[in-house]
C-alpha cells in the first residue's frame, strides 16, 4: 500500500478516493490493535484532565502508528507509546489551544454577523429589513467558509505532534497551518468524504440508542429510576463503542494527510527510504 501511495504521490496530490480508500486499509488490517487502543482512549474522557490528556495522547499514538504503516516504518505498539507517552500534556494543550481558536473565531464571526445586521437596519431603516436579511444570510456564507477553511488547516496537529521530535503545541499548531497551506480544498473534499463514510455507522447507532430505550421503556418502565440508569450505562457504552469505531479512521486519514502533504513539500518520502 505504501508503495503504491508513493508512485500516486510522484505524479501529484493524492486525490480523495486514494487517500479514504487508503485510511480505510489501514484501518481494516489494524483493526484489533487500533480500535483496543481507541476504546481505552475514550474511557479515559471520563477522568477530567488527566484523563483528557491520555486520550488526546492515544489518538496520536494511533495516528504515529498509521504514519508507520503509509511510511514502510512500522512500529510495534509499545516503541511508538515510548515516543508519544513523554508528550501526552503537549497533545492536550495542542487540543486546548485549537479550541480556543476555534472558540475565538467563532464569537468574532458572531460579532461581525451581529453588525453587519445592526449596521445595515440602522443605515435603511425598517425599509432595509430585507436587505438586512440577506446581508446577514452572505455574512453568515462567509463565516462558515472562513470556519471550515481553519478547520482544514489545523486538522493534523496531532500527527506532527506524533512523530516529530522537538514540537510543543504551539508549533505543532503552527506545523499543521504550514503544511496544509494551498491544500485547503483537497482537504475539505477529504473530510467531507470522511463523514460521509462514517455516517452509516452514526445512523446505526442512533438507531440502536432508540432500540435499546424502547426495550427498556418496556421492560422496566418509562418513569422508573432504574430505567434512567441502565439506559444512561448503556448510551454511554455504545458512544465510546461507536466513538472507539469512529477514530482510527479519522486518525489514519490525517496521517495520510501529513504524509502526502510533507512527501510532495519536503521529500518526505525519498528520505524515509535512503535509510
Amino acid at each position: 500500500m505504501a508503495k503504491n501511495l508513493s508512485s500516486a504521490i510522484q505524479t501529484g496530490p493524492l486525490s480523495v478516493g486514494n487517500v479514504v480508500s487508503a485510511s480505510l486499509r489501514i484501518y481494516r488490517d489494524r483493526f484489533k490493535s487500533y480500535f483496543g487502543l481507541a476504546f481505552v482512549a475514550n474511557l479515559w474522557l471520563l477522568v477530567p484532565i488527566y484523563g483528557w490528556a491520555k486520550y488526546s495522547g492515544i489518538l496520536g499514538l494511533i495516528s504515529r502508528l498509521a504514519f508507520g504503516e503509509v511510511s514502510e516504518n512500522p512500529e510495534t505498539v509499545s516503541d511508538a507509546r515510548r515516543e508519544v507517552n513523554p508528550r501526552m500534556w503537549s497533545f492536550l494543550g495542542a487540543g486546548i489551544l485549537t479550541f480556543l481558536i476555534y472558540l475565538g473565531v467563532s464569537f468574532a464571526g458572531g460579532i461581525a454577523i451581529f453588525f453587519v445586521g445592526f449596521g445595515a437596519r440602522a443605515i435603511f431603516g425598517q425599509d432595509g429589513a430585507i436587505i438586512a436579511g440577506l446581508l446577514i444570510v452572505v455574512a453568515v456564507i462567509a463565516f462558515f467558509i472562513i470556519y471550515i477553511r481553519i478547520i482544514s488547516r489545523l486538522l493534523i496537529v496531532e500527527v506532527p505532534l506524533a512523530v516529530e521530535n522537538n514540537l510543543t503545541a504551539s508549533s505543532a499548531i503552527r506545523r499543521s497551518w504550514e503544511l496544509t497551506n494551498g491544500s485547503v480544498g483537497r482537504i475539505q473534499w477529504i473530510v467531507f468524504v470522511g463523514i460521509l463514510v462514517s455516517l452509516p455507522l452514526t445512523i446505526f447507532v442512533q438507531i440502536l440508542s432508540t432500540i435499546v430505550q424502547l426495550v427498556l421503556s418496556a421492560v422496566l418502565g418509562a418513569e422508573s429510576g432504574i430505567f434512567y440508569l441502565v439506559y444512561y450505562l448503556m448510551i454511554v457504552l455504545l458512544s465510546l463503542g461507536s466513538g472507539a469505531l469512529v477514530a482510527p479512521f479519522w486518525q489514519a486519514m490525517k496521517a495520510i494527510i501529513y504524509y502526502d502533504l510533507r512527501s510532495r513539500k519536503e521529500g518526505l518520502g525519498l528520505q524515509i527510504r535512503d535509510r
